[in-house]
């Protein structure tokens, strides 16, 4: 049988596990992703997550934050004026932003964190930055041939696993 080694182009079904609820192994929402085992459509641990298994092959990866979203970048957390911000826009923790960056000329999203009287603390880094992150996959399908990592992903994780 043929299993995956770099290079192949593979699906996979996935789930993150929620910390509370591996022990339990209920999965939270499947989501589909077709990428190149080893190449960097999606995170480099699930992409060589994968090496080995067959159509069909099911496994839990348990990634640490360096291997996932990275570790909590301080430099992103910042306080914001709330002048700055629109009057009608309703303000809520957890809420996303798309914020406008200066010194960068970018756009970025930012999460509310905290809302005080005259400042709002936004978080730039990824919602799941410094946390282990828990993936159920299922091998889908395995395409070797040479002209399989050509093709474009027809899915994509999306930051929210």
């Amino acid at each position: 049988m043929n299993t995956a080694k770099i290079g192949d182009r593979v699906r996979v079904q996935y789930s993150r596990l929620p910390q509370r609820a591996a022990a339990s192994g209920v999965p939270q929402g499947q989501k589909m992703v077709e990428f190149t085992v080893g190449g960097n459509d999606v995170l480099r641990s699930l992409s060589l997550g994968v090496v080995g298994m067959a159509p069909g092959d099911r496994k839990q990866l348990k990634l640490q934050p360096q291997q996932a979203y990275g570790a909590v970048k301080p430099k992103l957390i910042r306080q914001i004026s709330r002048k700055r911000f629109p009057q009608h826009l309703a303000l809520k923790v957890g809420k996303r932003l798309t914020a406008f960056v200066a010194s960068s000329g970018r756009r970025e999203r930012v999460r509310i964190v905290k809302i005080g009287a005259d400042c709002v603390t936004v978080d730039g880094n990824h919602p799941l930055a410094g946390k282990v992150v828990e993936l159920e996959i299922s091998l889908l399908s395995l395409d070797s041939s040479p002209n399989a990592n050509k093709q474009k992903p027809q899915f994509d994780l999306g930051g929210q696993g």
